[in-house]
């Protein structure tokens, strides 16, 4: 007998419920696996990571870019203040991720210390500071804590509302024809992020080898600090020096007022617990200048009563010898921290910080 135009609609929509079943099912199974395989690395910056976030209870904490991961050595924290220390530092991230690690060191332990490195540059809104939020994708089910700091993924300069739903951007709203992604940010007016996630791959998504590098090569560092060993040429200073200074000088920067509730959240949280805050700008191949977000660094810290310094603005570390390139080398670093850790416990004697 022919079948029916009924039937066979219907056997088209079984066989579509069950290819979209059995993908379900795929991403499930091997999420699963990838989940297992990543908190089994004991090596390299996931490791670290999850280091930090589940088993770090050192009593001071170095915070920062990778400038911070890079020019502080703990051990001279430790030794001057007669308390452990442990740099937290991860390349390429910028203040989501320190509040991400405040959130998860607070849900487990008080602190005593917390050095915080910033950089004018990283409080500007930039698009690539929230795709690299994907960091935190494979936390999210098991940590609760990190999940609305990786919702700015799918936010970033827009304003979130009710559930899932984000209102388009003021550049959208302005240029509607003309903005990138303006007609997108209209038409599915959510934070996309929400969804993606309940894919299980999609939190490992460009991931496997990093994993697979993490199980299977031994990456050491000390105490989370990674030196760089060898001198900066003048050549190459005067080239990255060039770099900084178009960079700085670049027009239409706009401070990211969710960089800044982000710092403000780890000021509150920290003080109101009595952890003692020290931010810093450790030195630089040129000196930071004054301008729109160093100055909103300033402001908060005066506004949170928290010890501020710029060391890229002291001559004693104006020598090539003490960099690698935009980051001090291992030489450079030892002078530093030493450095640091006794203006901290001036400050200490002073009561301003007391570990």
């Amino acid at each position: 007998m022919k079948p029916s135009a009924s039937n066979g609609l219907w056997i088209f929509f079984r066989n579509g419920l069950l290819l979209l079943l059995g993908i379900i099912v795929f991403d499930q199974l091997i999420g699963l696996i990838l989940h297992k395989m990543y908190f089994a690395q004991k090596h390299g910056p996931s490791a670290e990571t999850t280091f930090t976030f589940t088993k770090m209870d050192q009593d001071a904490i170095i915070l920062g870019s990778s400038r911070g991961r890079r020019n502080y050595n703990p051990q001279h924290i430790a030794d001057t203040l007669g308390i452990s220390c442990y740099n937290a530092g991860h390349d390429g991230q910028t203040i989501f991720y320190e509040q991400a690690i405040i959130r998860m060191a607070l849900s487990r332990y008080t602190p005593k210390l917390v050095v915080l490195d910033l950089n004018p540059e990283e409080m500007y809104y930039r698009e690539l500071h929230y795709d690299r939020l994907n960091v935190l994708a494979p936390y999210y089910q098991d940590y609760p804590e990190v999940r609305d700091i990786y919702y700015l993924k799918g936010i970033r300069d827009r304003k979130p509302s009710d559930g899932f739903f984000v209102a388009p951007s003021e550049e959208a709203a302005d240029d509607f024809w003309f903005a990138h992604g303006s007609m997108e940010e209209f038409v599915l007016p959510y934070n996309t992020e929400q969804f993606k996630m309940m894919s299980m791959i999609y939190r490992y998504n460009s991931s496997v080898l990093d994993i697979m590098t993490g199980i299977f090569k031994s990456r050491k560092s000390e105490a989370g600090f990674k030196p760089l060993k060898g001198t900066i040429s003048t050549k190459k200073a005067e080239e990255l020096i060039k770099e900084n200074a178009e960079l700085r000088n670049q027009k239409n920067k706009v401070v990211d007022p969710n960089k800044v509730k982000g710092l403000e959240e780890i000021f509150t949280t920290l003080t109101s617990k009595g952890v003692k805050v020290y931010v810093s700008m450790s030195p630089a191949l040129a000196p930071f200048a004054m301008e729109p977000s160093y100055e909103a660094i300033k402001e908060v810290c005066a506004r949170y009563n928290i010890p501020f310094k710029d060391y890229s603005q002291d001559p004693q570390y104006n020598r090539l010898d003490y960099f690698f390139d935009n980051h001090m080398n291992k030489d450079g670093a030892n002078l530093f921290s030493a450095n640091l850790a006794h203006d901290i416990k001036i400050l200490s004697s002073a009561g301003s910080v007391n570990p």
